[in-house]
């Protein structure tokens, strides 16, 4: 039998609150699920270029996507431009890639420190065969992603010291235990000097 771990509960109540399901759901999902793993370095989850196969729902910490790039004043070295940064408790996935199997279009990883709880993609086309309604709550979930990048795009648009107070109260305070300095900065676009400032108060 399936070991089941508490955080699968918080997880369930996570997907009903965005769809009531039938009764027999939880028993269906959960032999899907992986056991929670904790990651005790960055990791890579996704390339550019390759197939999503995993959503992940945190336990604790974050995802980061990012892409590379090469700045103008020294083009022999990538340095990384964050452009999204998964919510706490939410259901975290690279949608167009998984959902499409499409493509990626940017890096993803996994922060050091978090726990997460994998979903294939192959579990999920058998999960939709079983029970065809999951096929309806996976849109919900996609709509709700948008909905959150848009709020997202907000943030990133507004003054530097506005937007790290805004980011910090959408994202929780405790992003900063999981994604370094200069990732957030990119992310708000500053530099990570300029949010030491902002951080002091100057």
């Amino acid at each position: 039998m399936k070991n089941y771990y508490p955080c699968y509960d918080e997880l369930i109540a996570h997907l009903l609150n965005i769809m009531p399901m039938p009764e027999r759901f939880p028993d269906l999902l959960i032999p899907h699920l992986t056991p929670p793993i904790t990651y005790h370095e960055n990791t890579p989850a996704l390339n550019i270029g390759e197939i999503a196969d995993m959503a992940y729902w945190p336990v604790k910490g974050y995802t980061r996507s990012y892409v590379k790039y090469k700045p103008e004043e020294d083009r022999e070295y990538y340095k990384q431009r964050t452009v999204d940064i998964s919510l706490p408790r939410i259901t975290s996935l690279p949608v167009n890639s998984y959902m499409n199997q499409e493509d990626a279009e940017y890096y993803m990883e996994i922060a050091k420190g978090s726990i997460m709880v994998g979903f294939s993609y192959t579990s999920f086309m058998s999960l939709c065969r079983e029970m065809p309604e999951v096929a309806l709550l996976a849109l919900k979930i996609v709509s709700a992603a948008e909905a959150h990048w848009l709020v997202k795009m907000e943030i990133c648009k507004v003054t530097c010291k506005v937007g790290y107070k805004r980011f910090l109260d959408y994202f929780g305070e405790e992003v900063t235990e999981f994604i370094e300095q200069q990732h957030v900065a990119t992310y708000i676009g500053t530099t990570s000097e300029e949010l030491s400032r902002i951080k002091k108060g100057d």
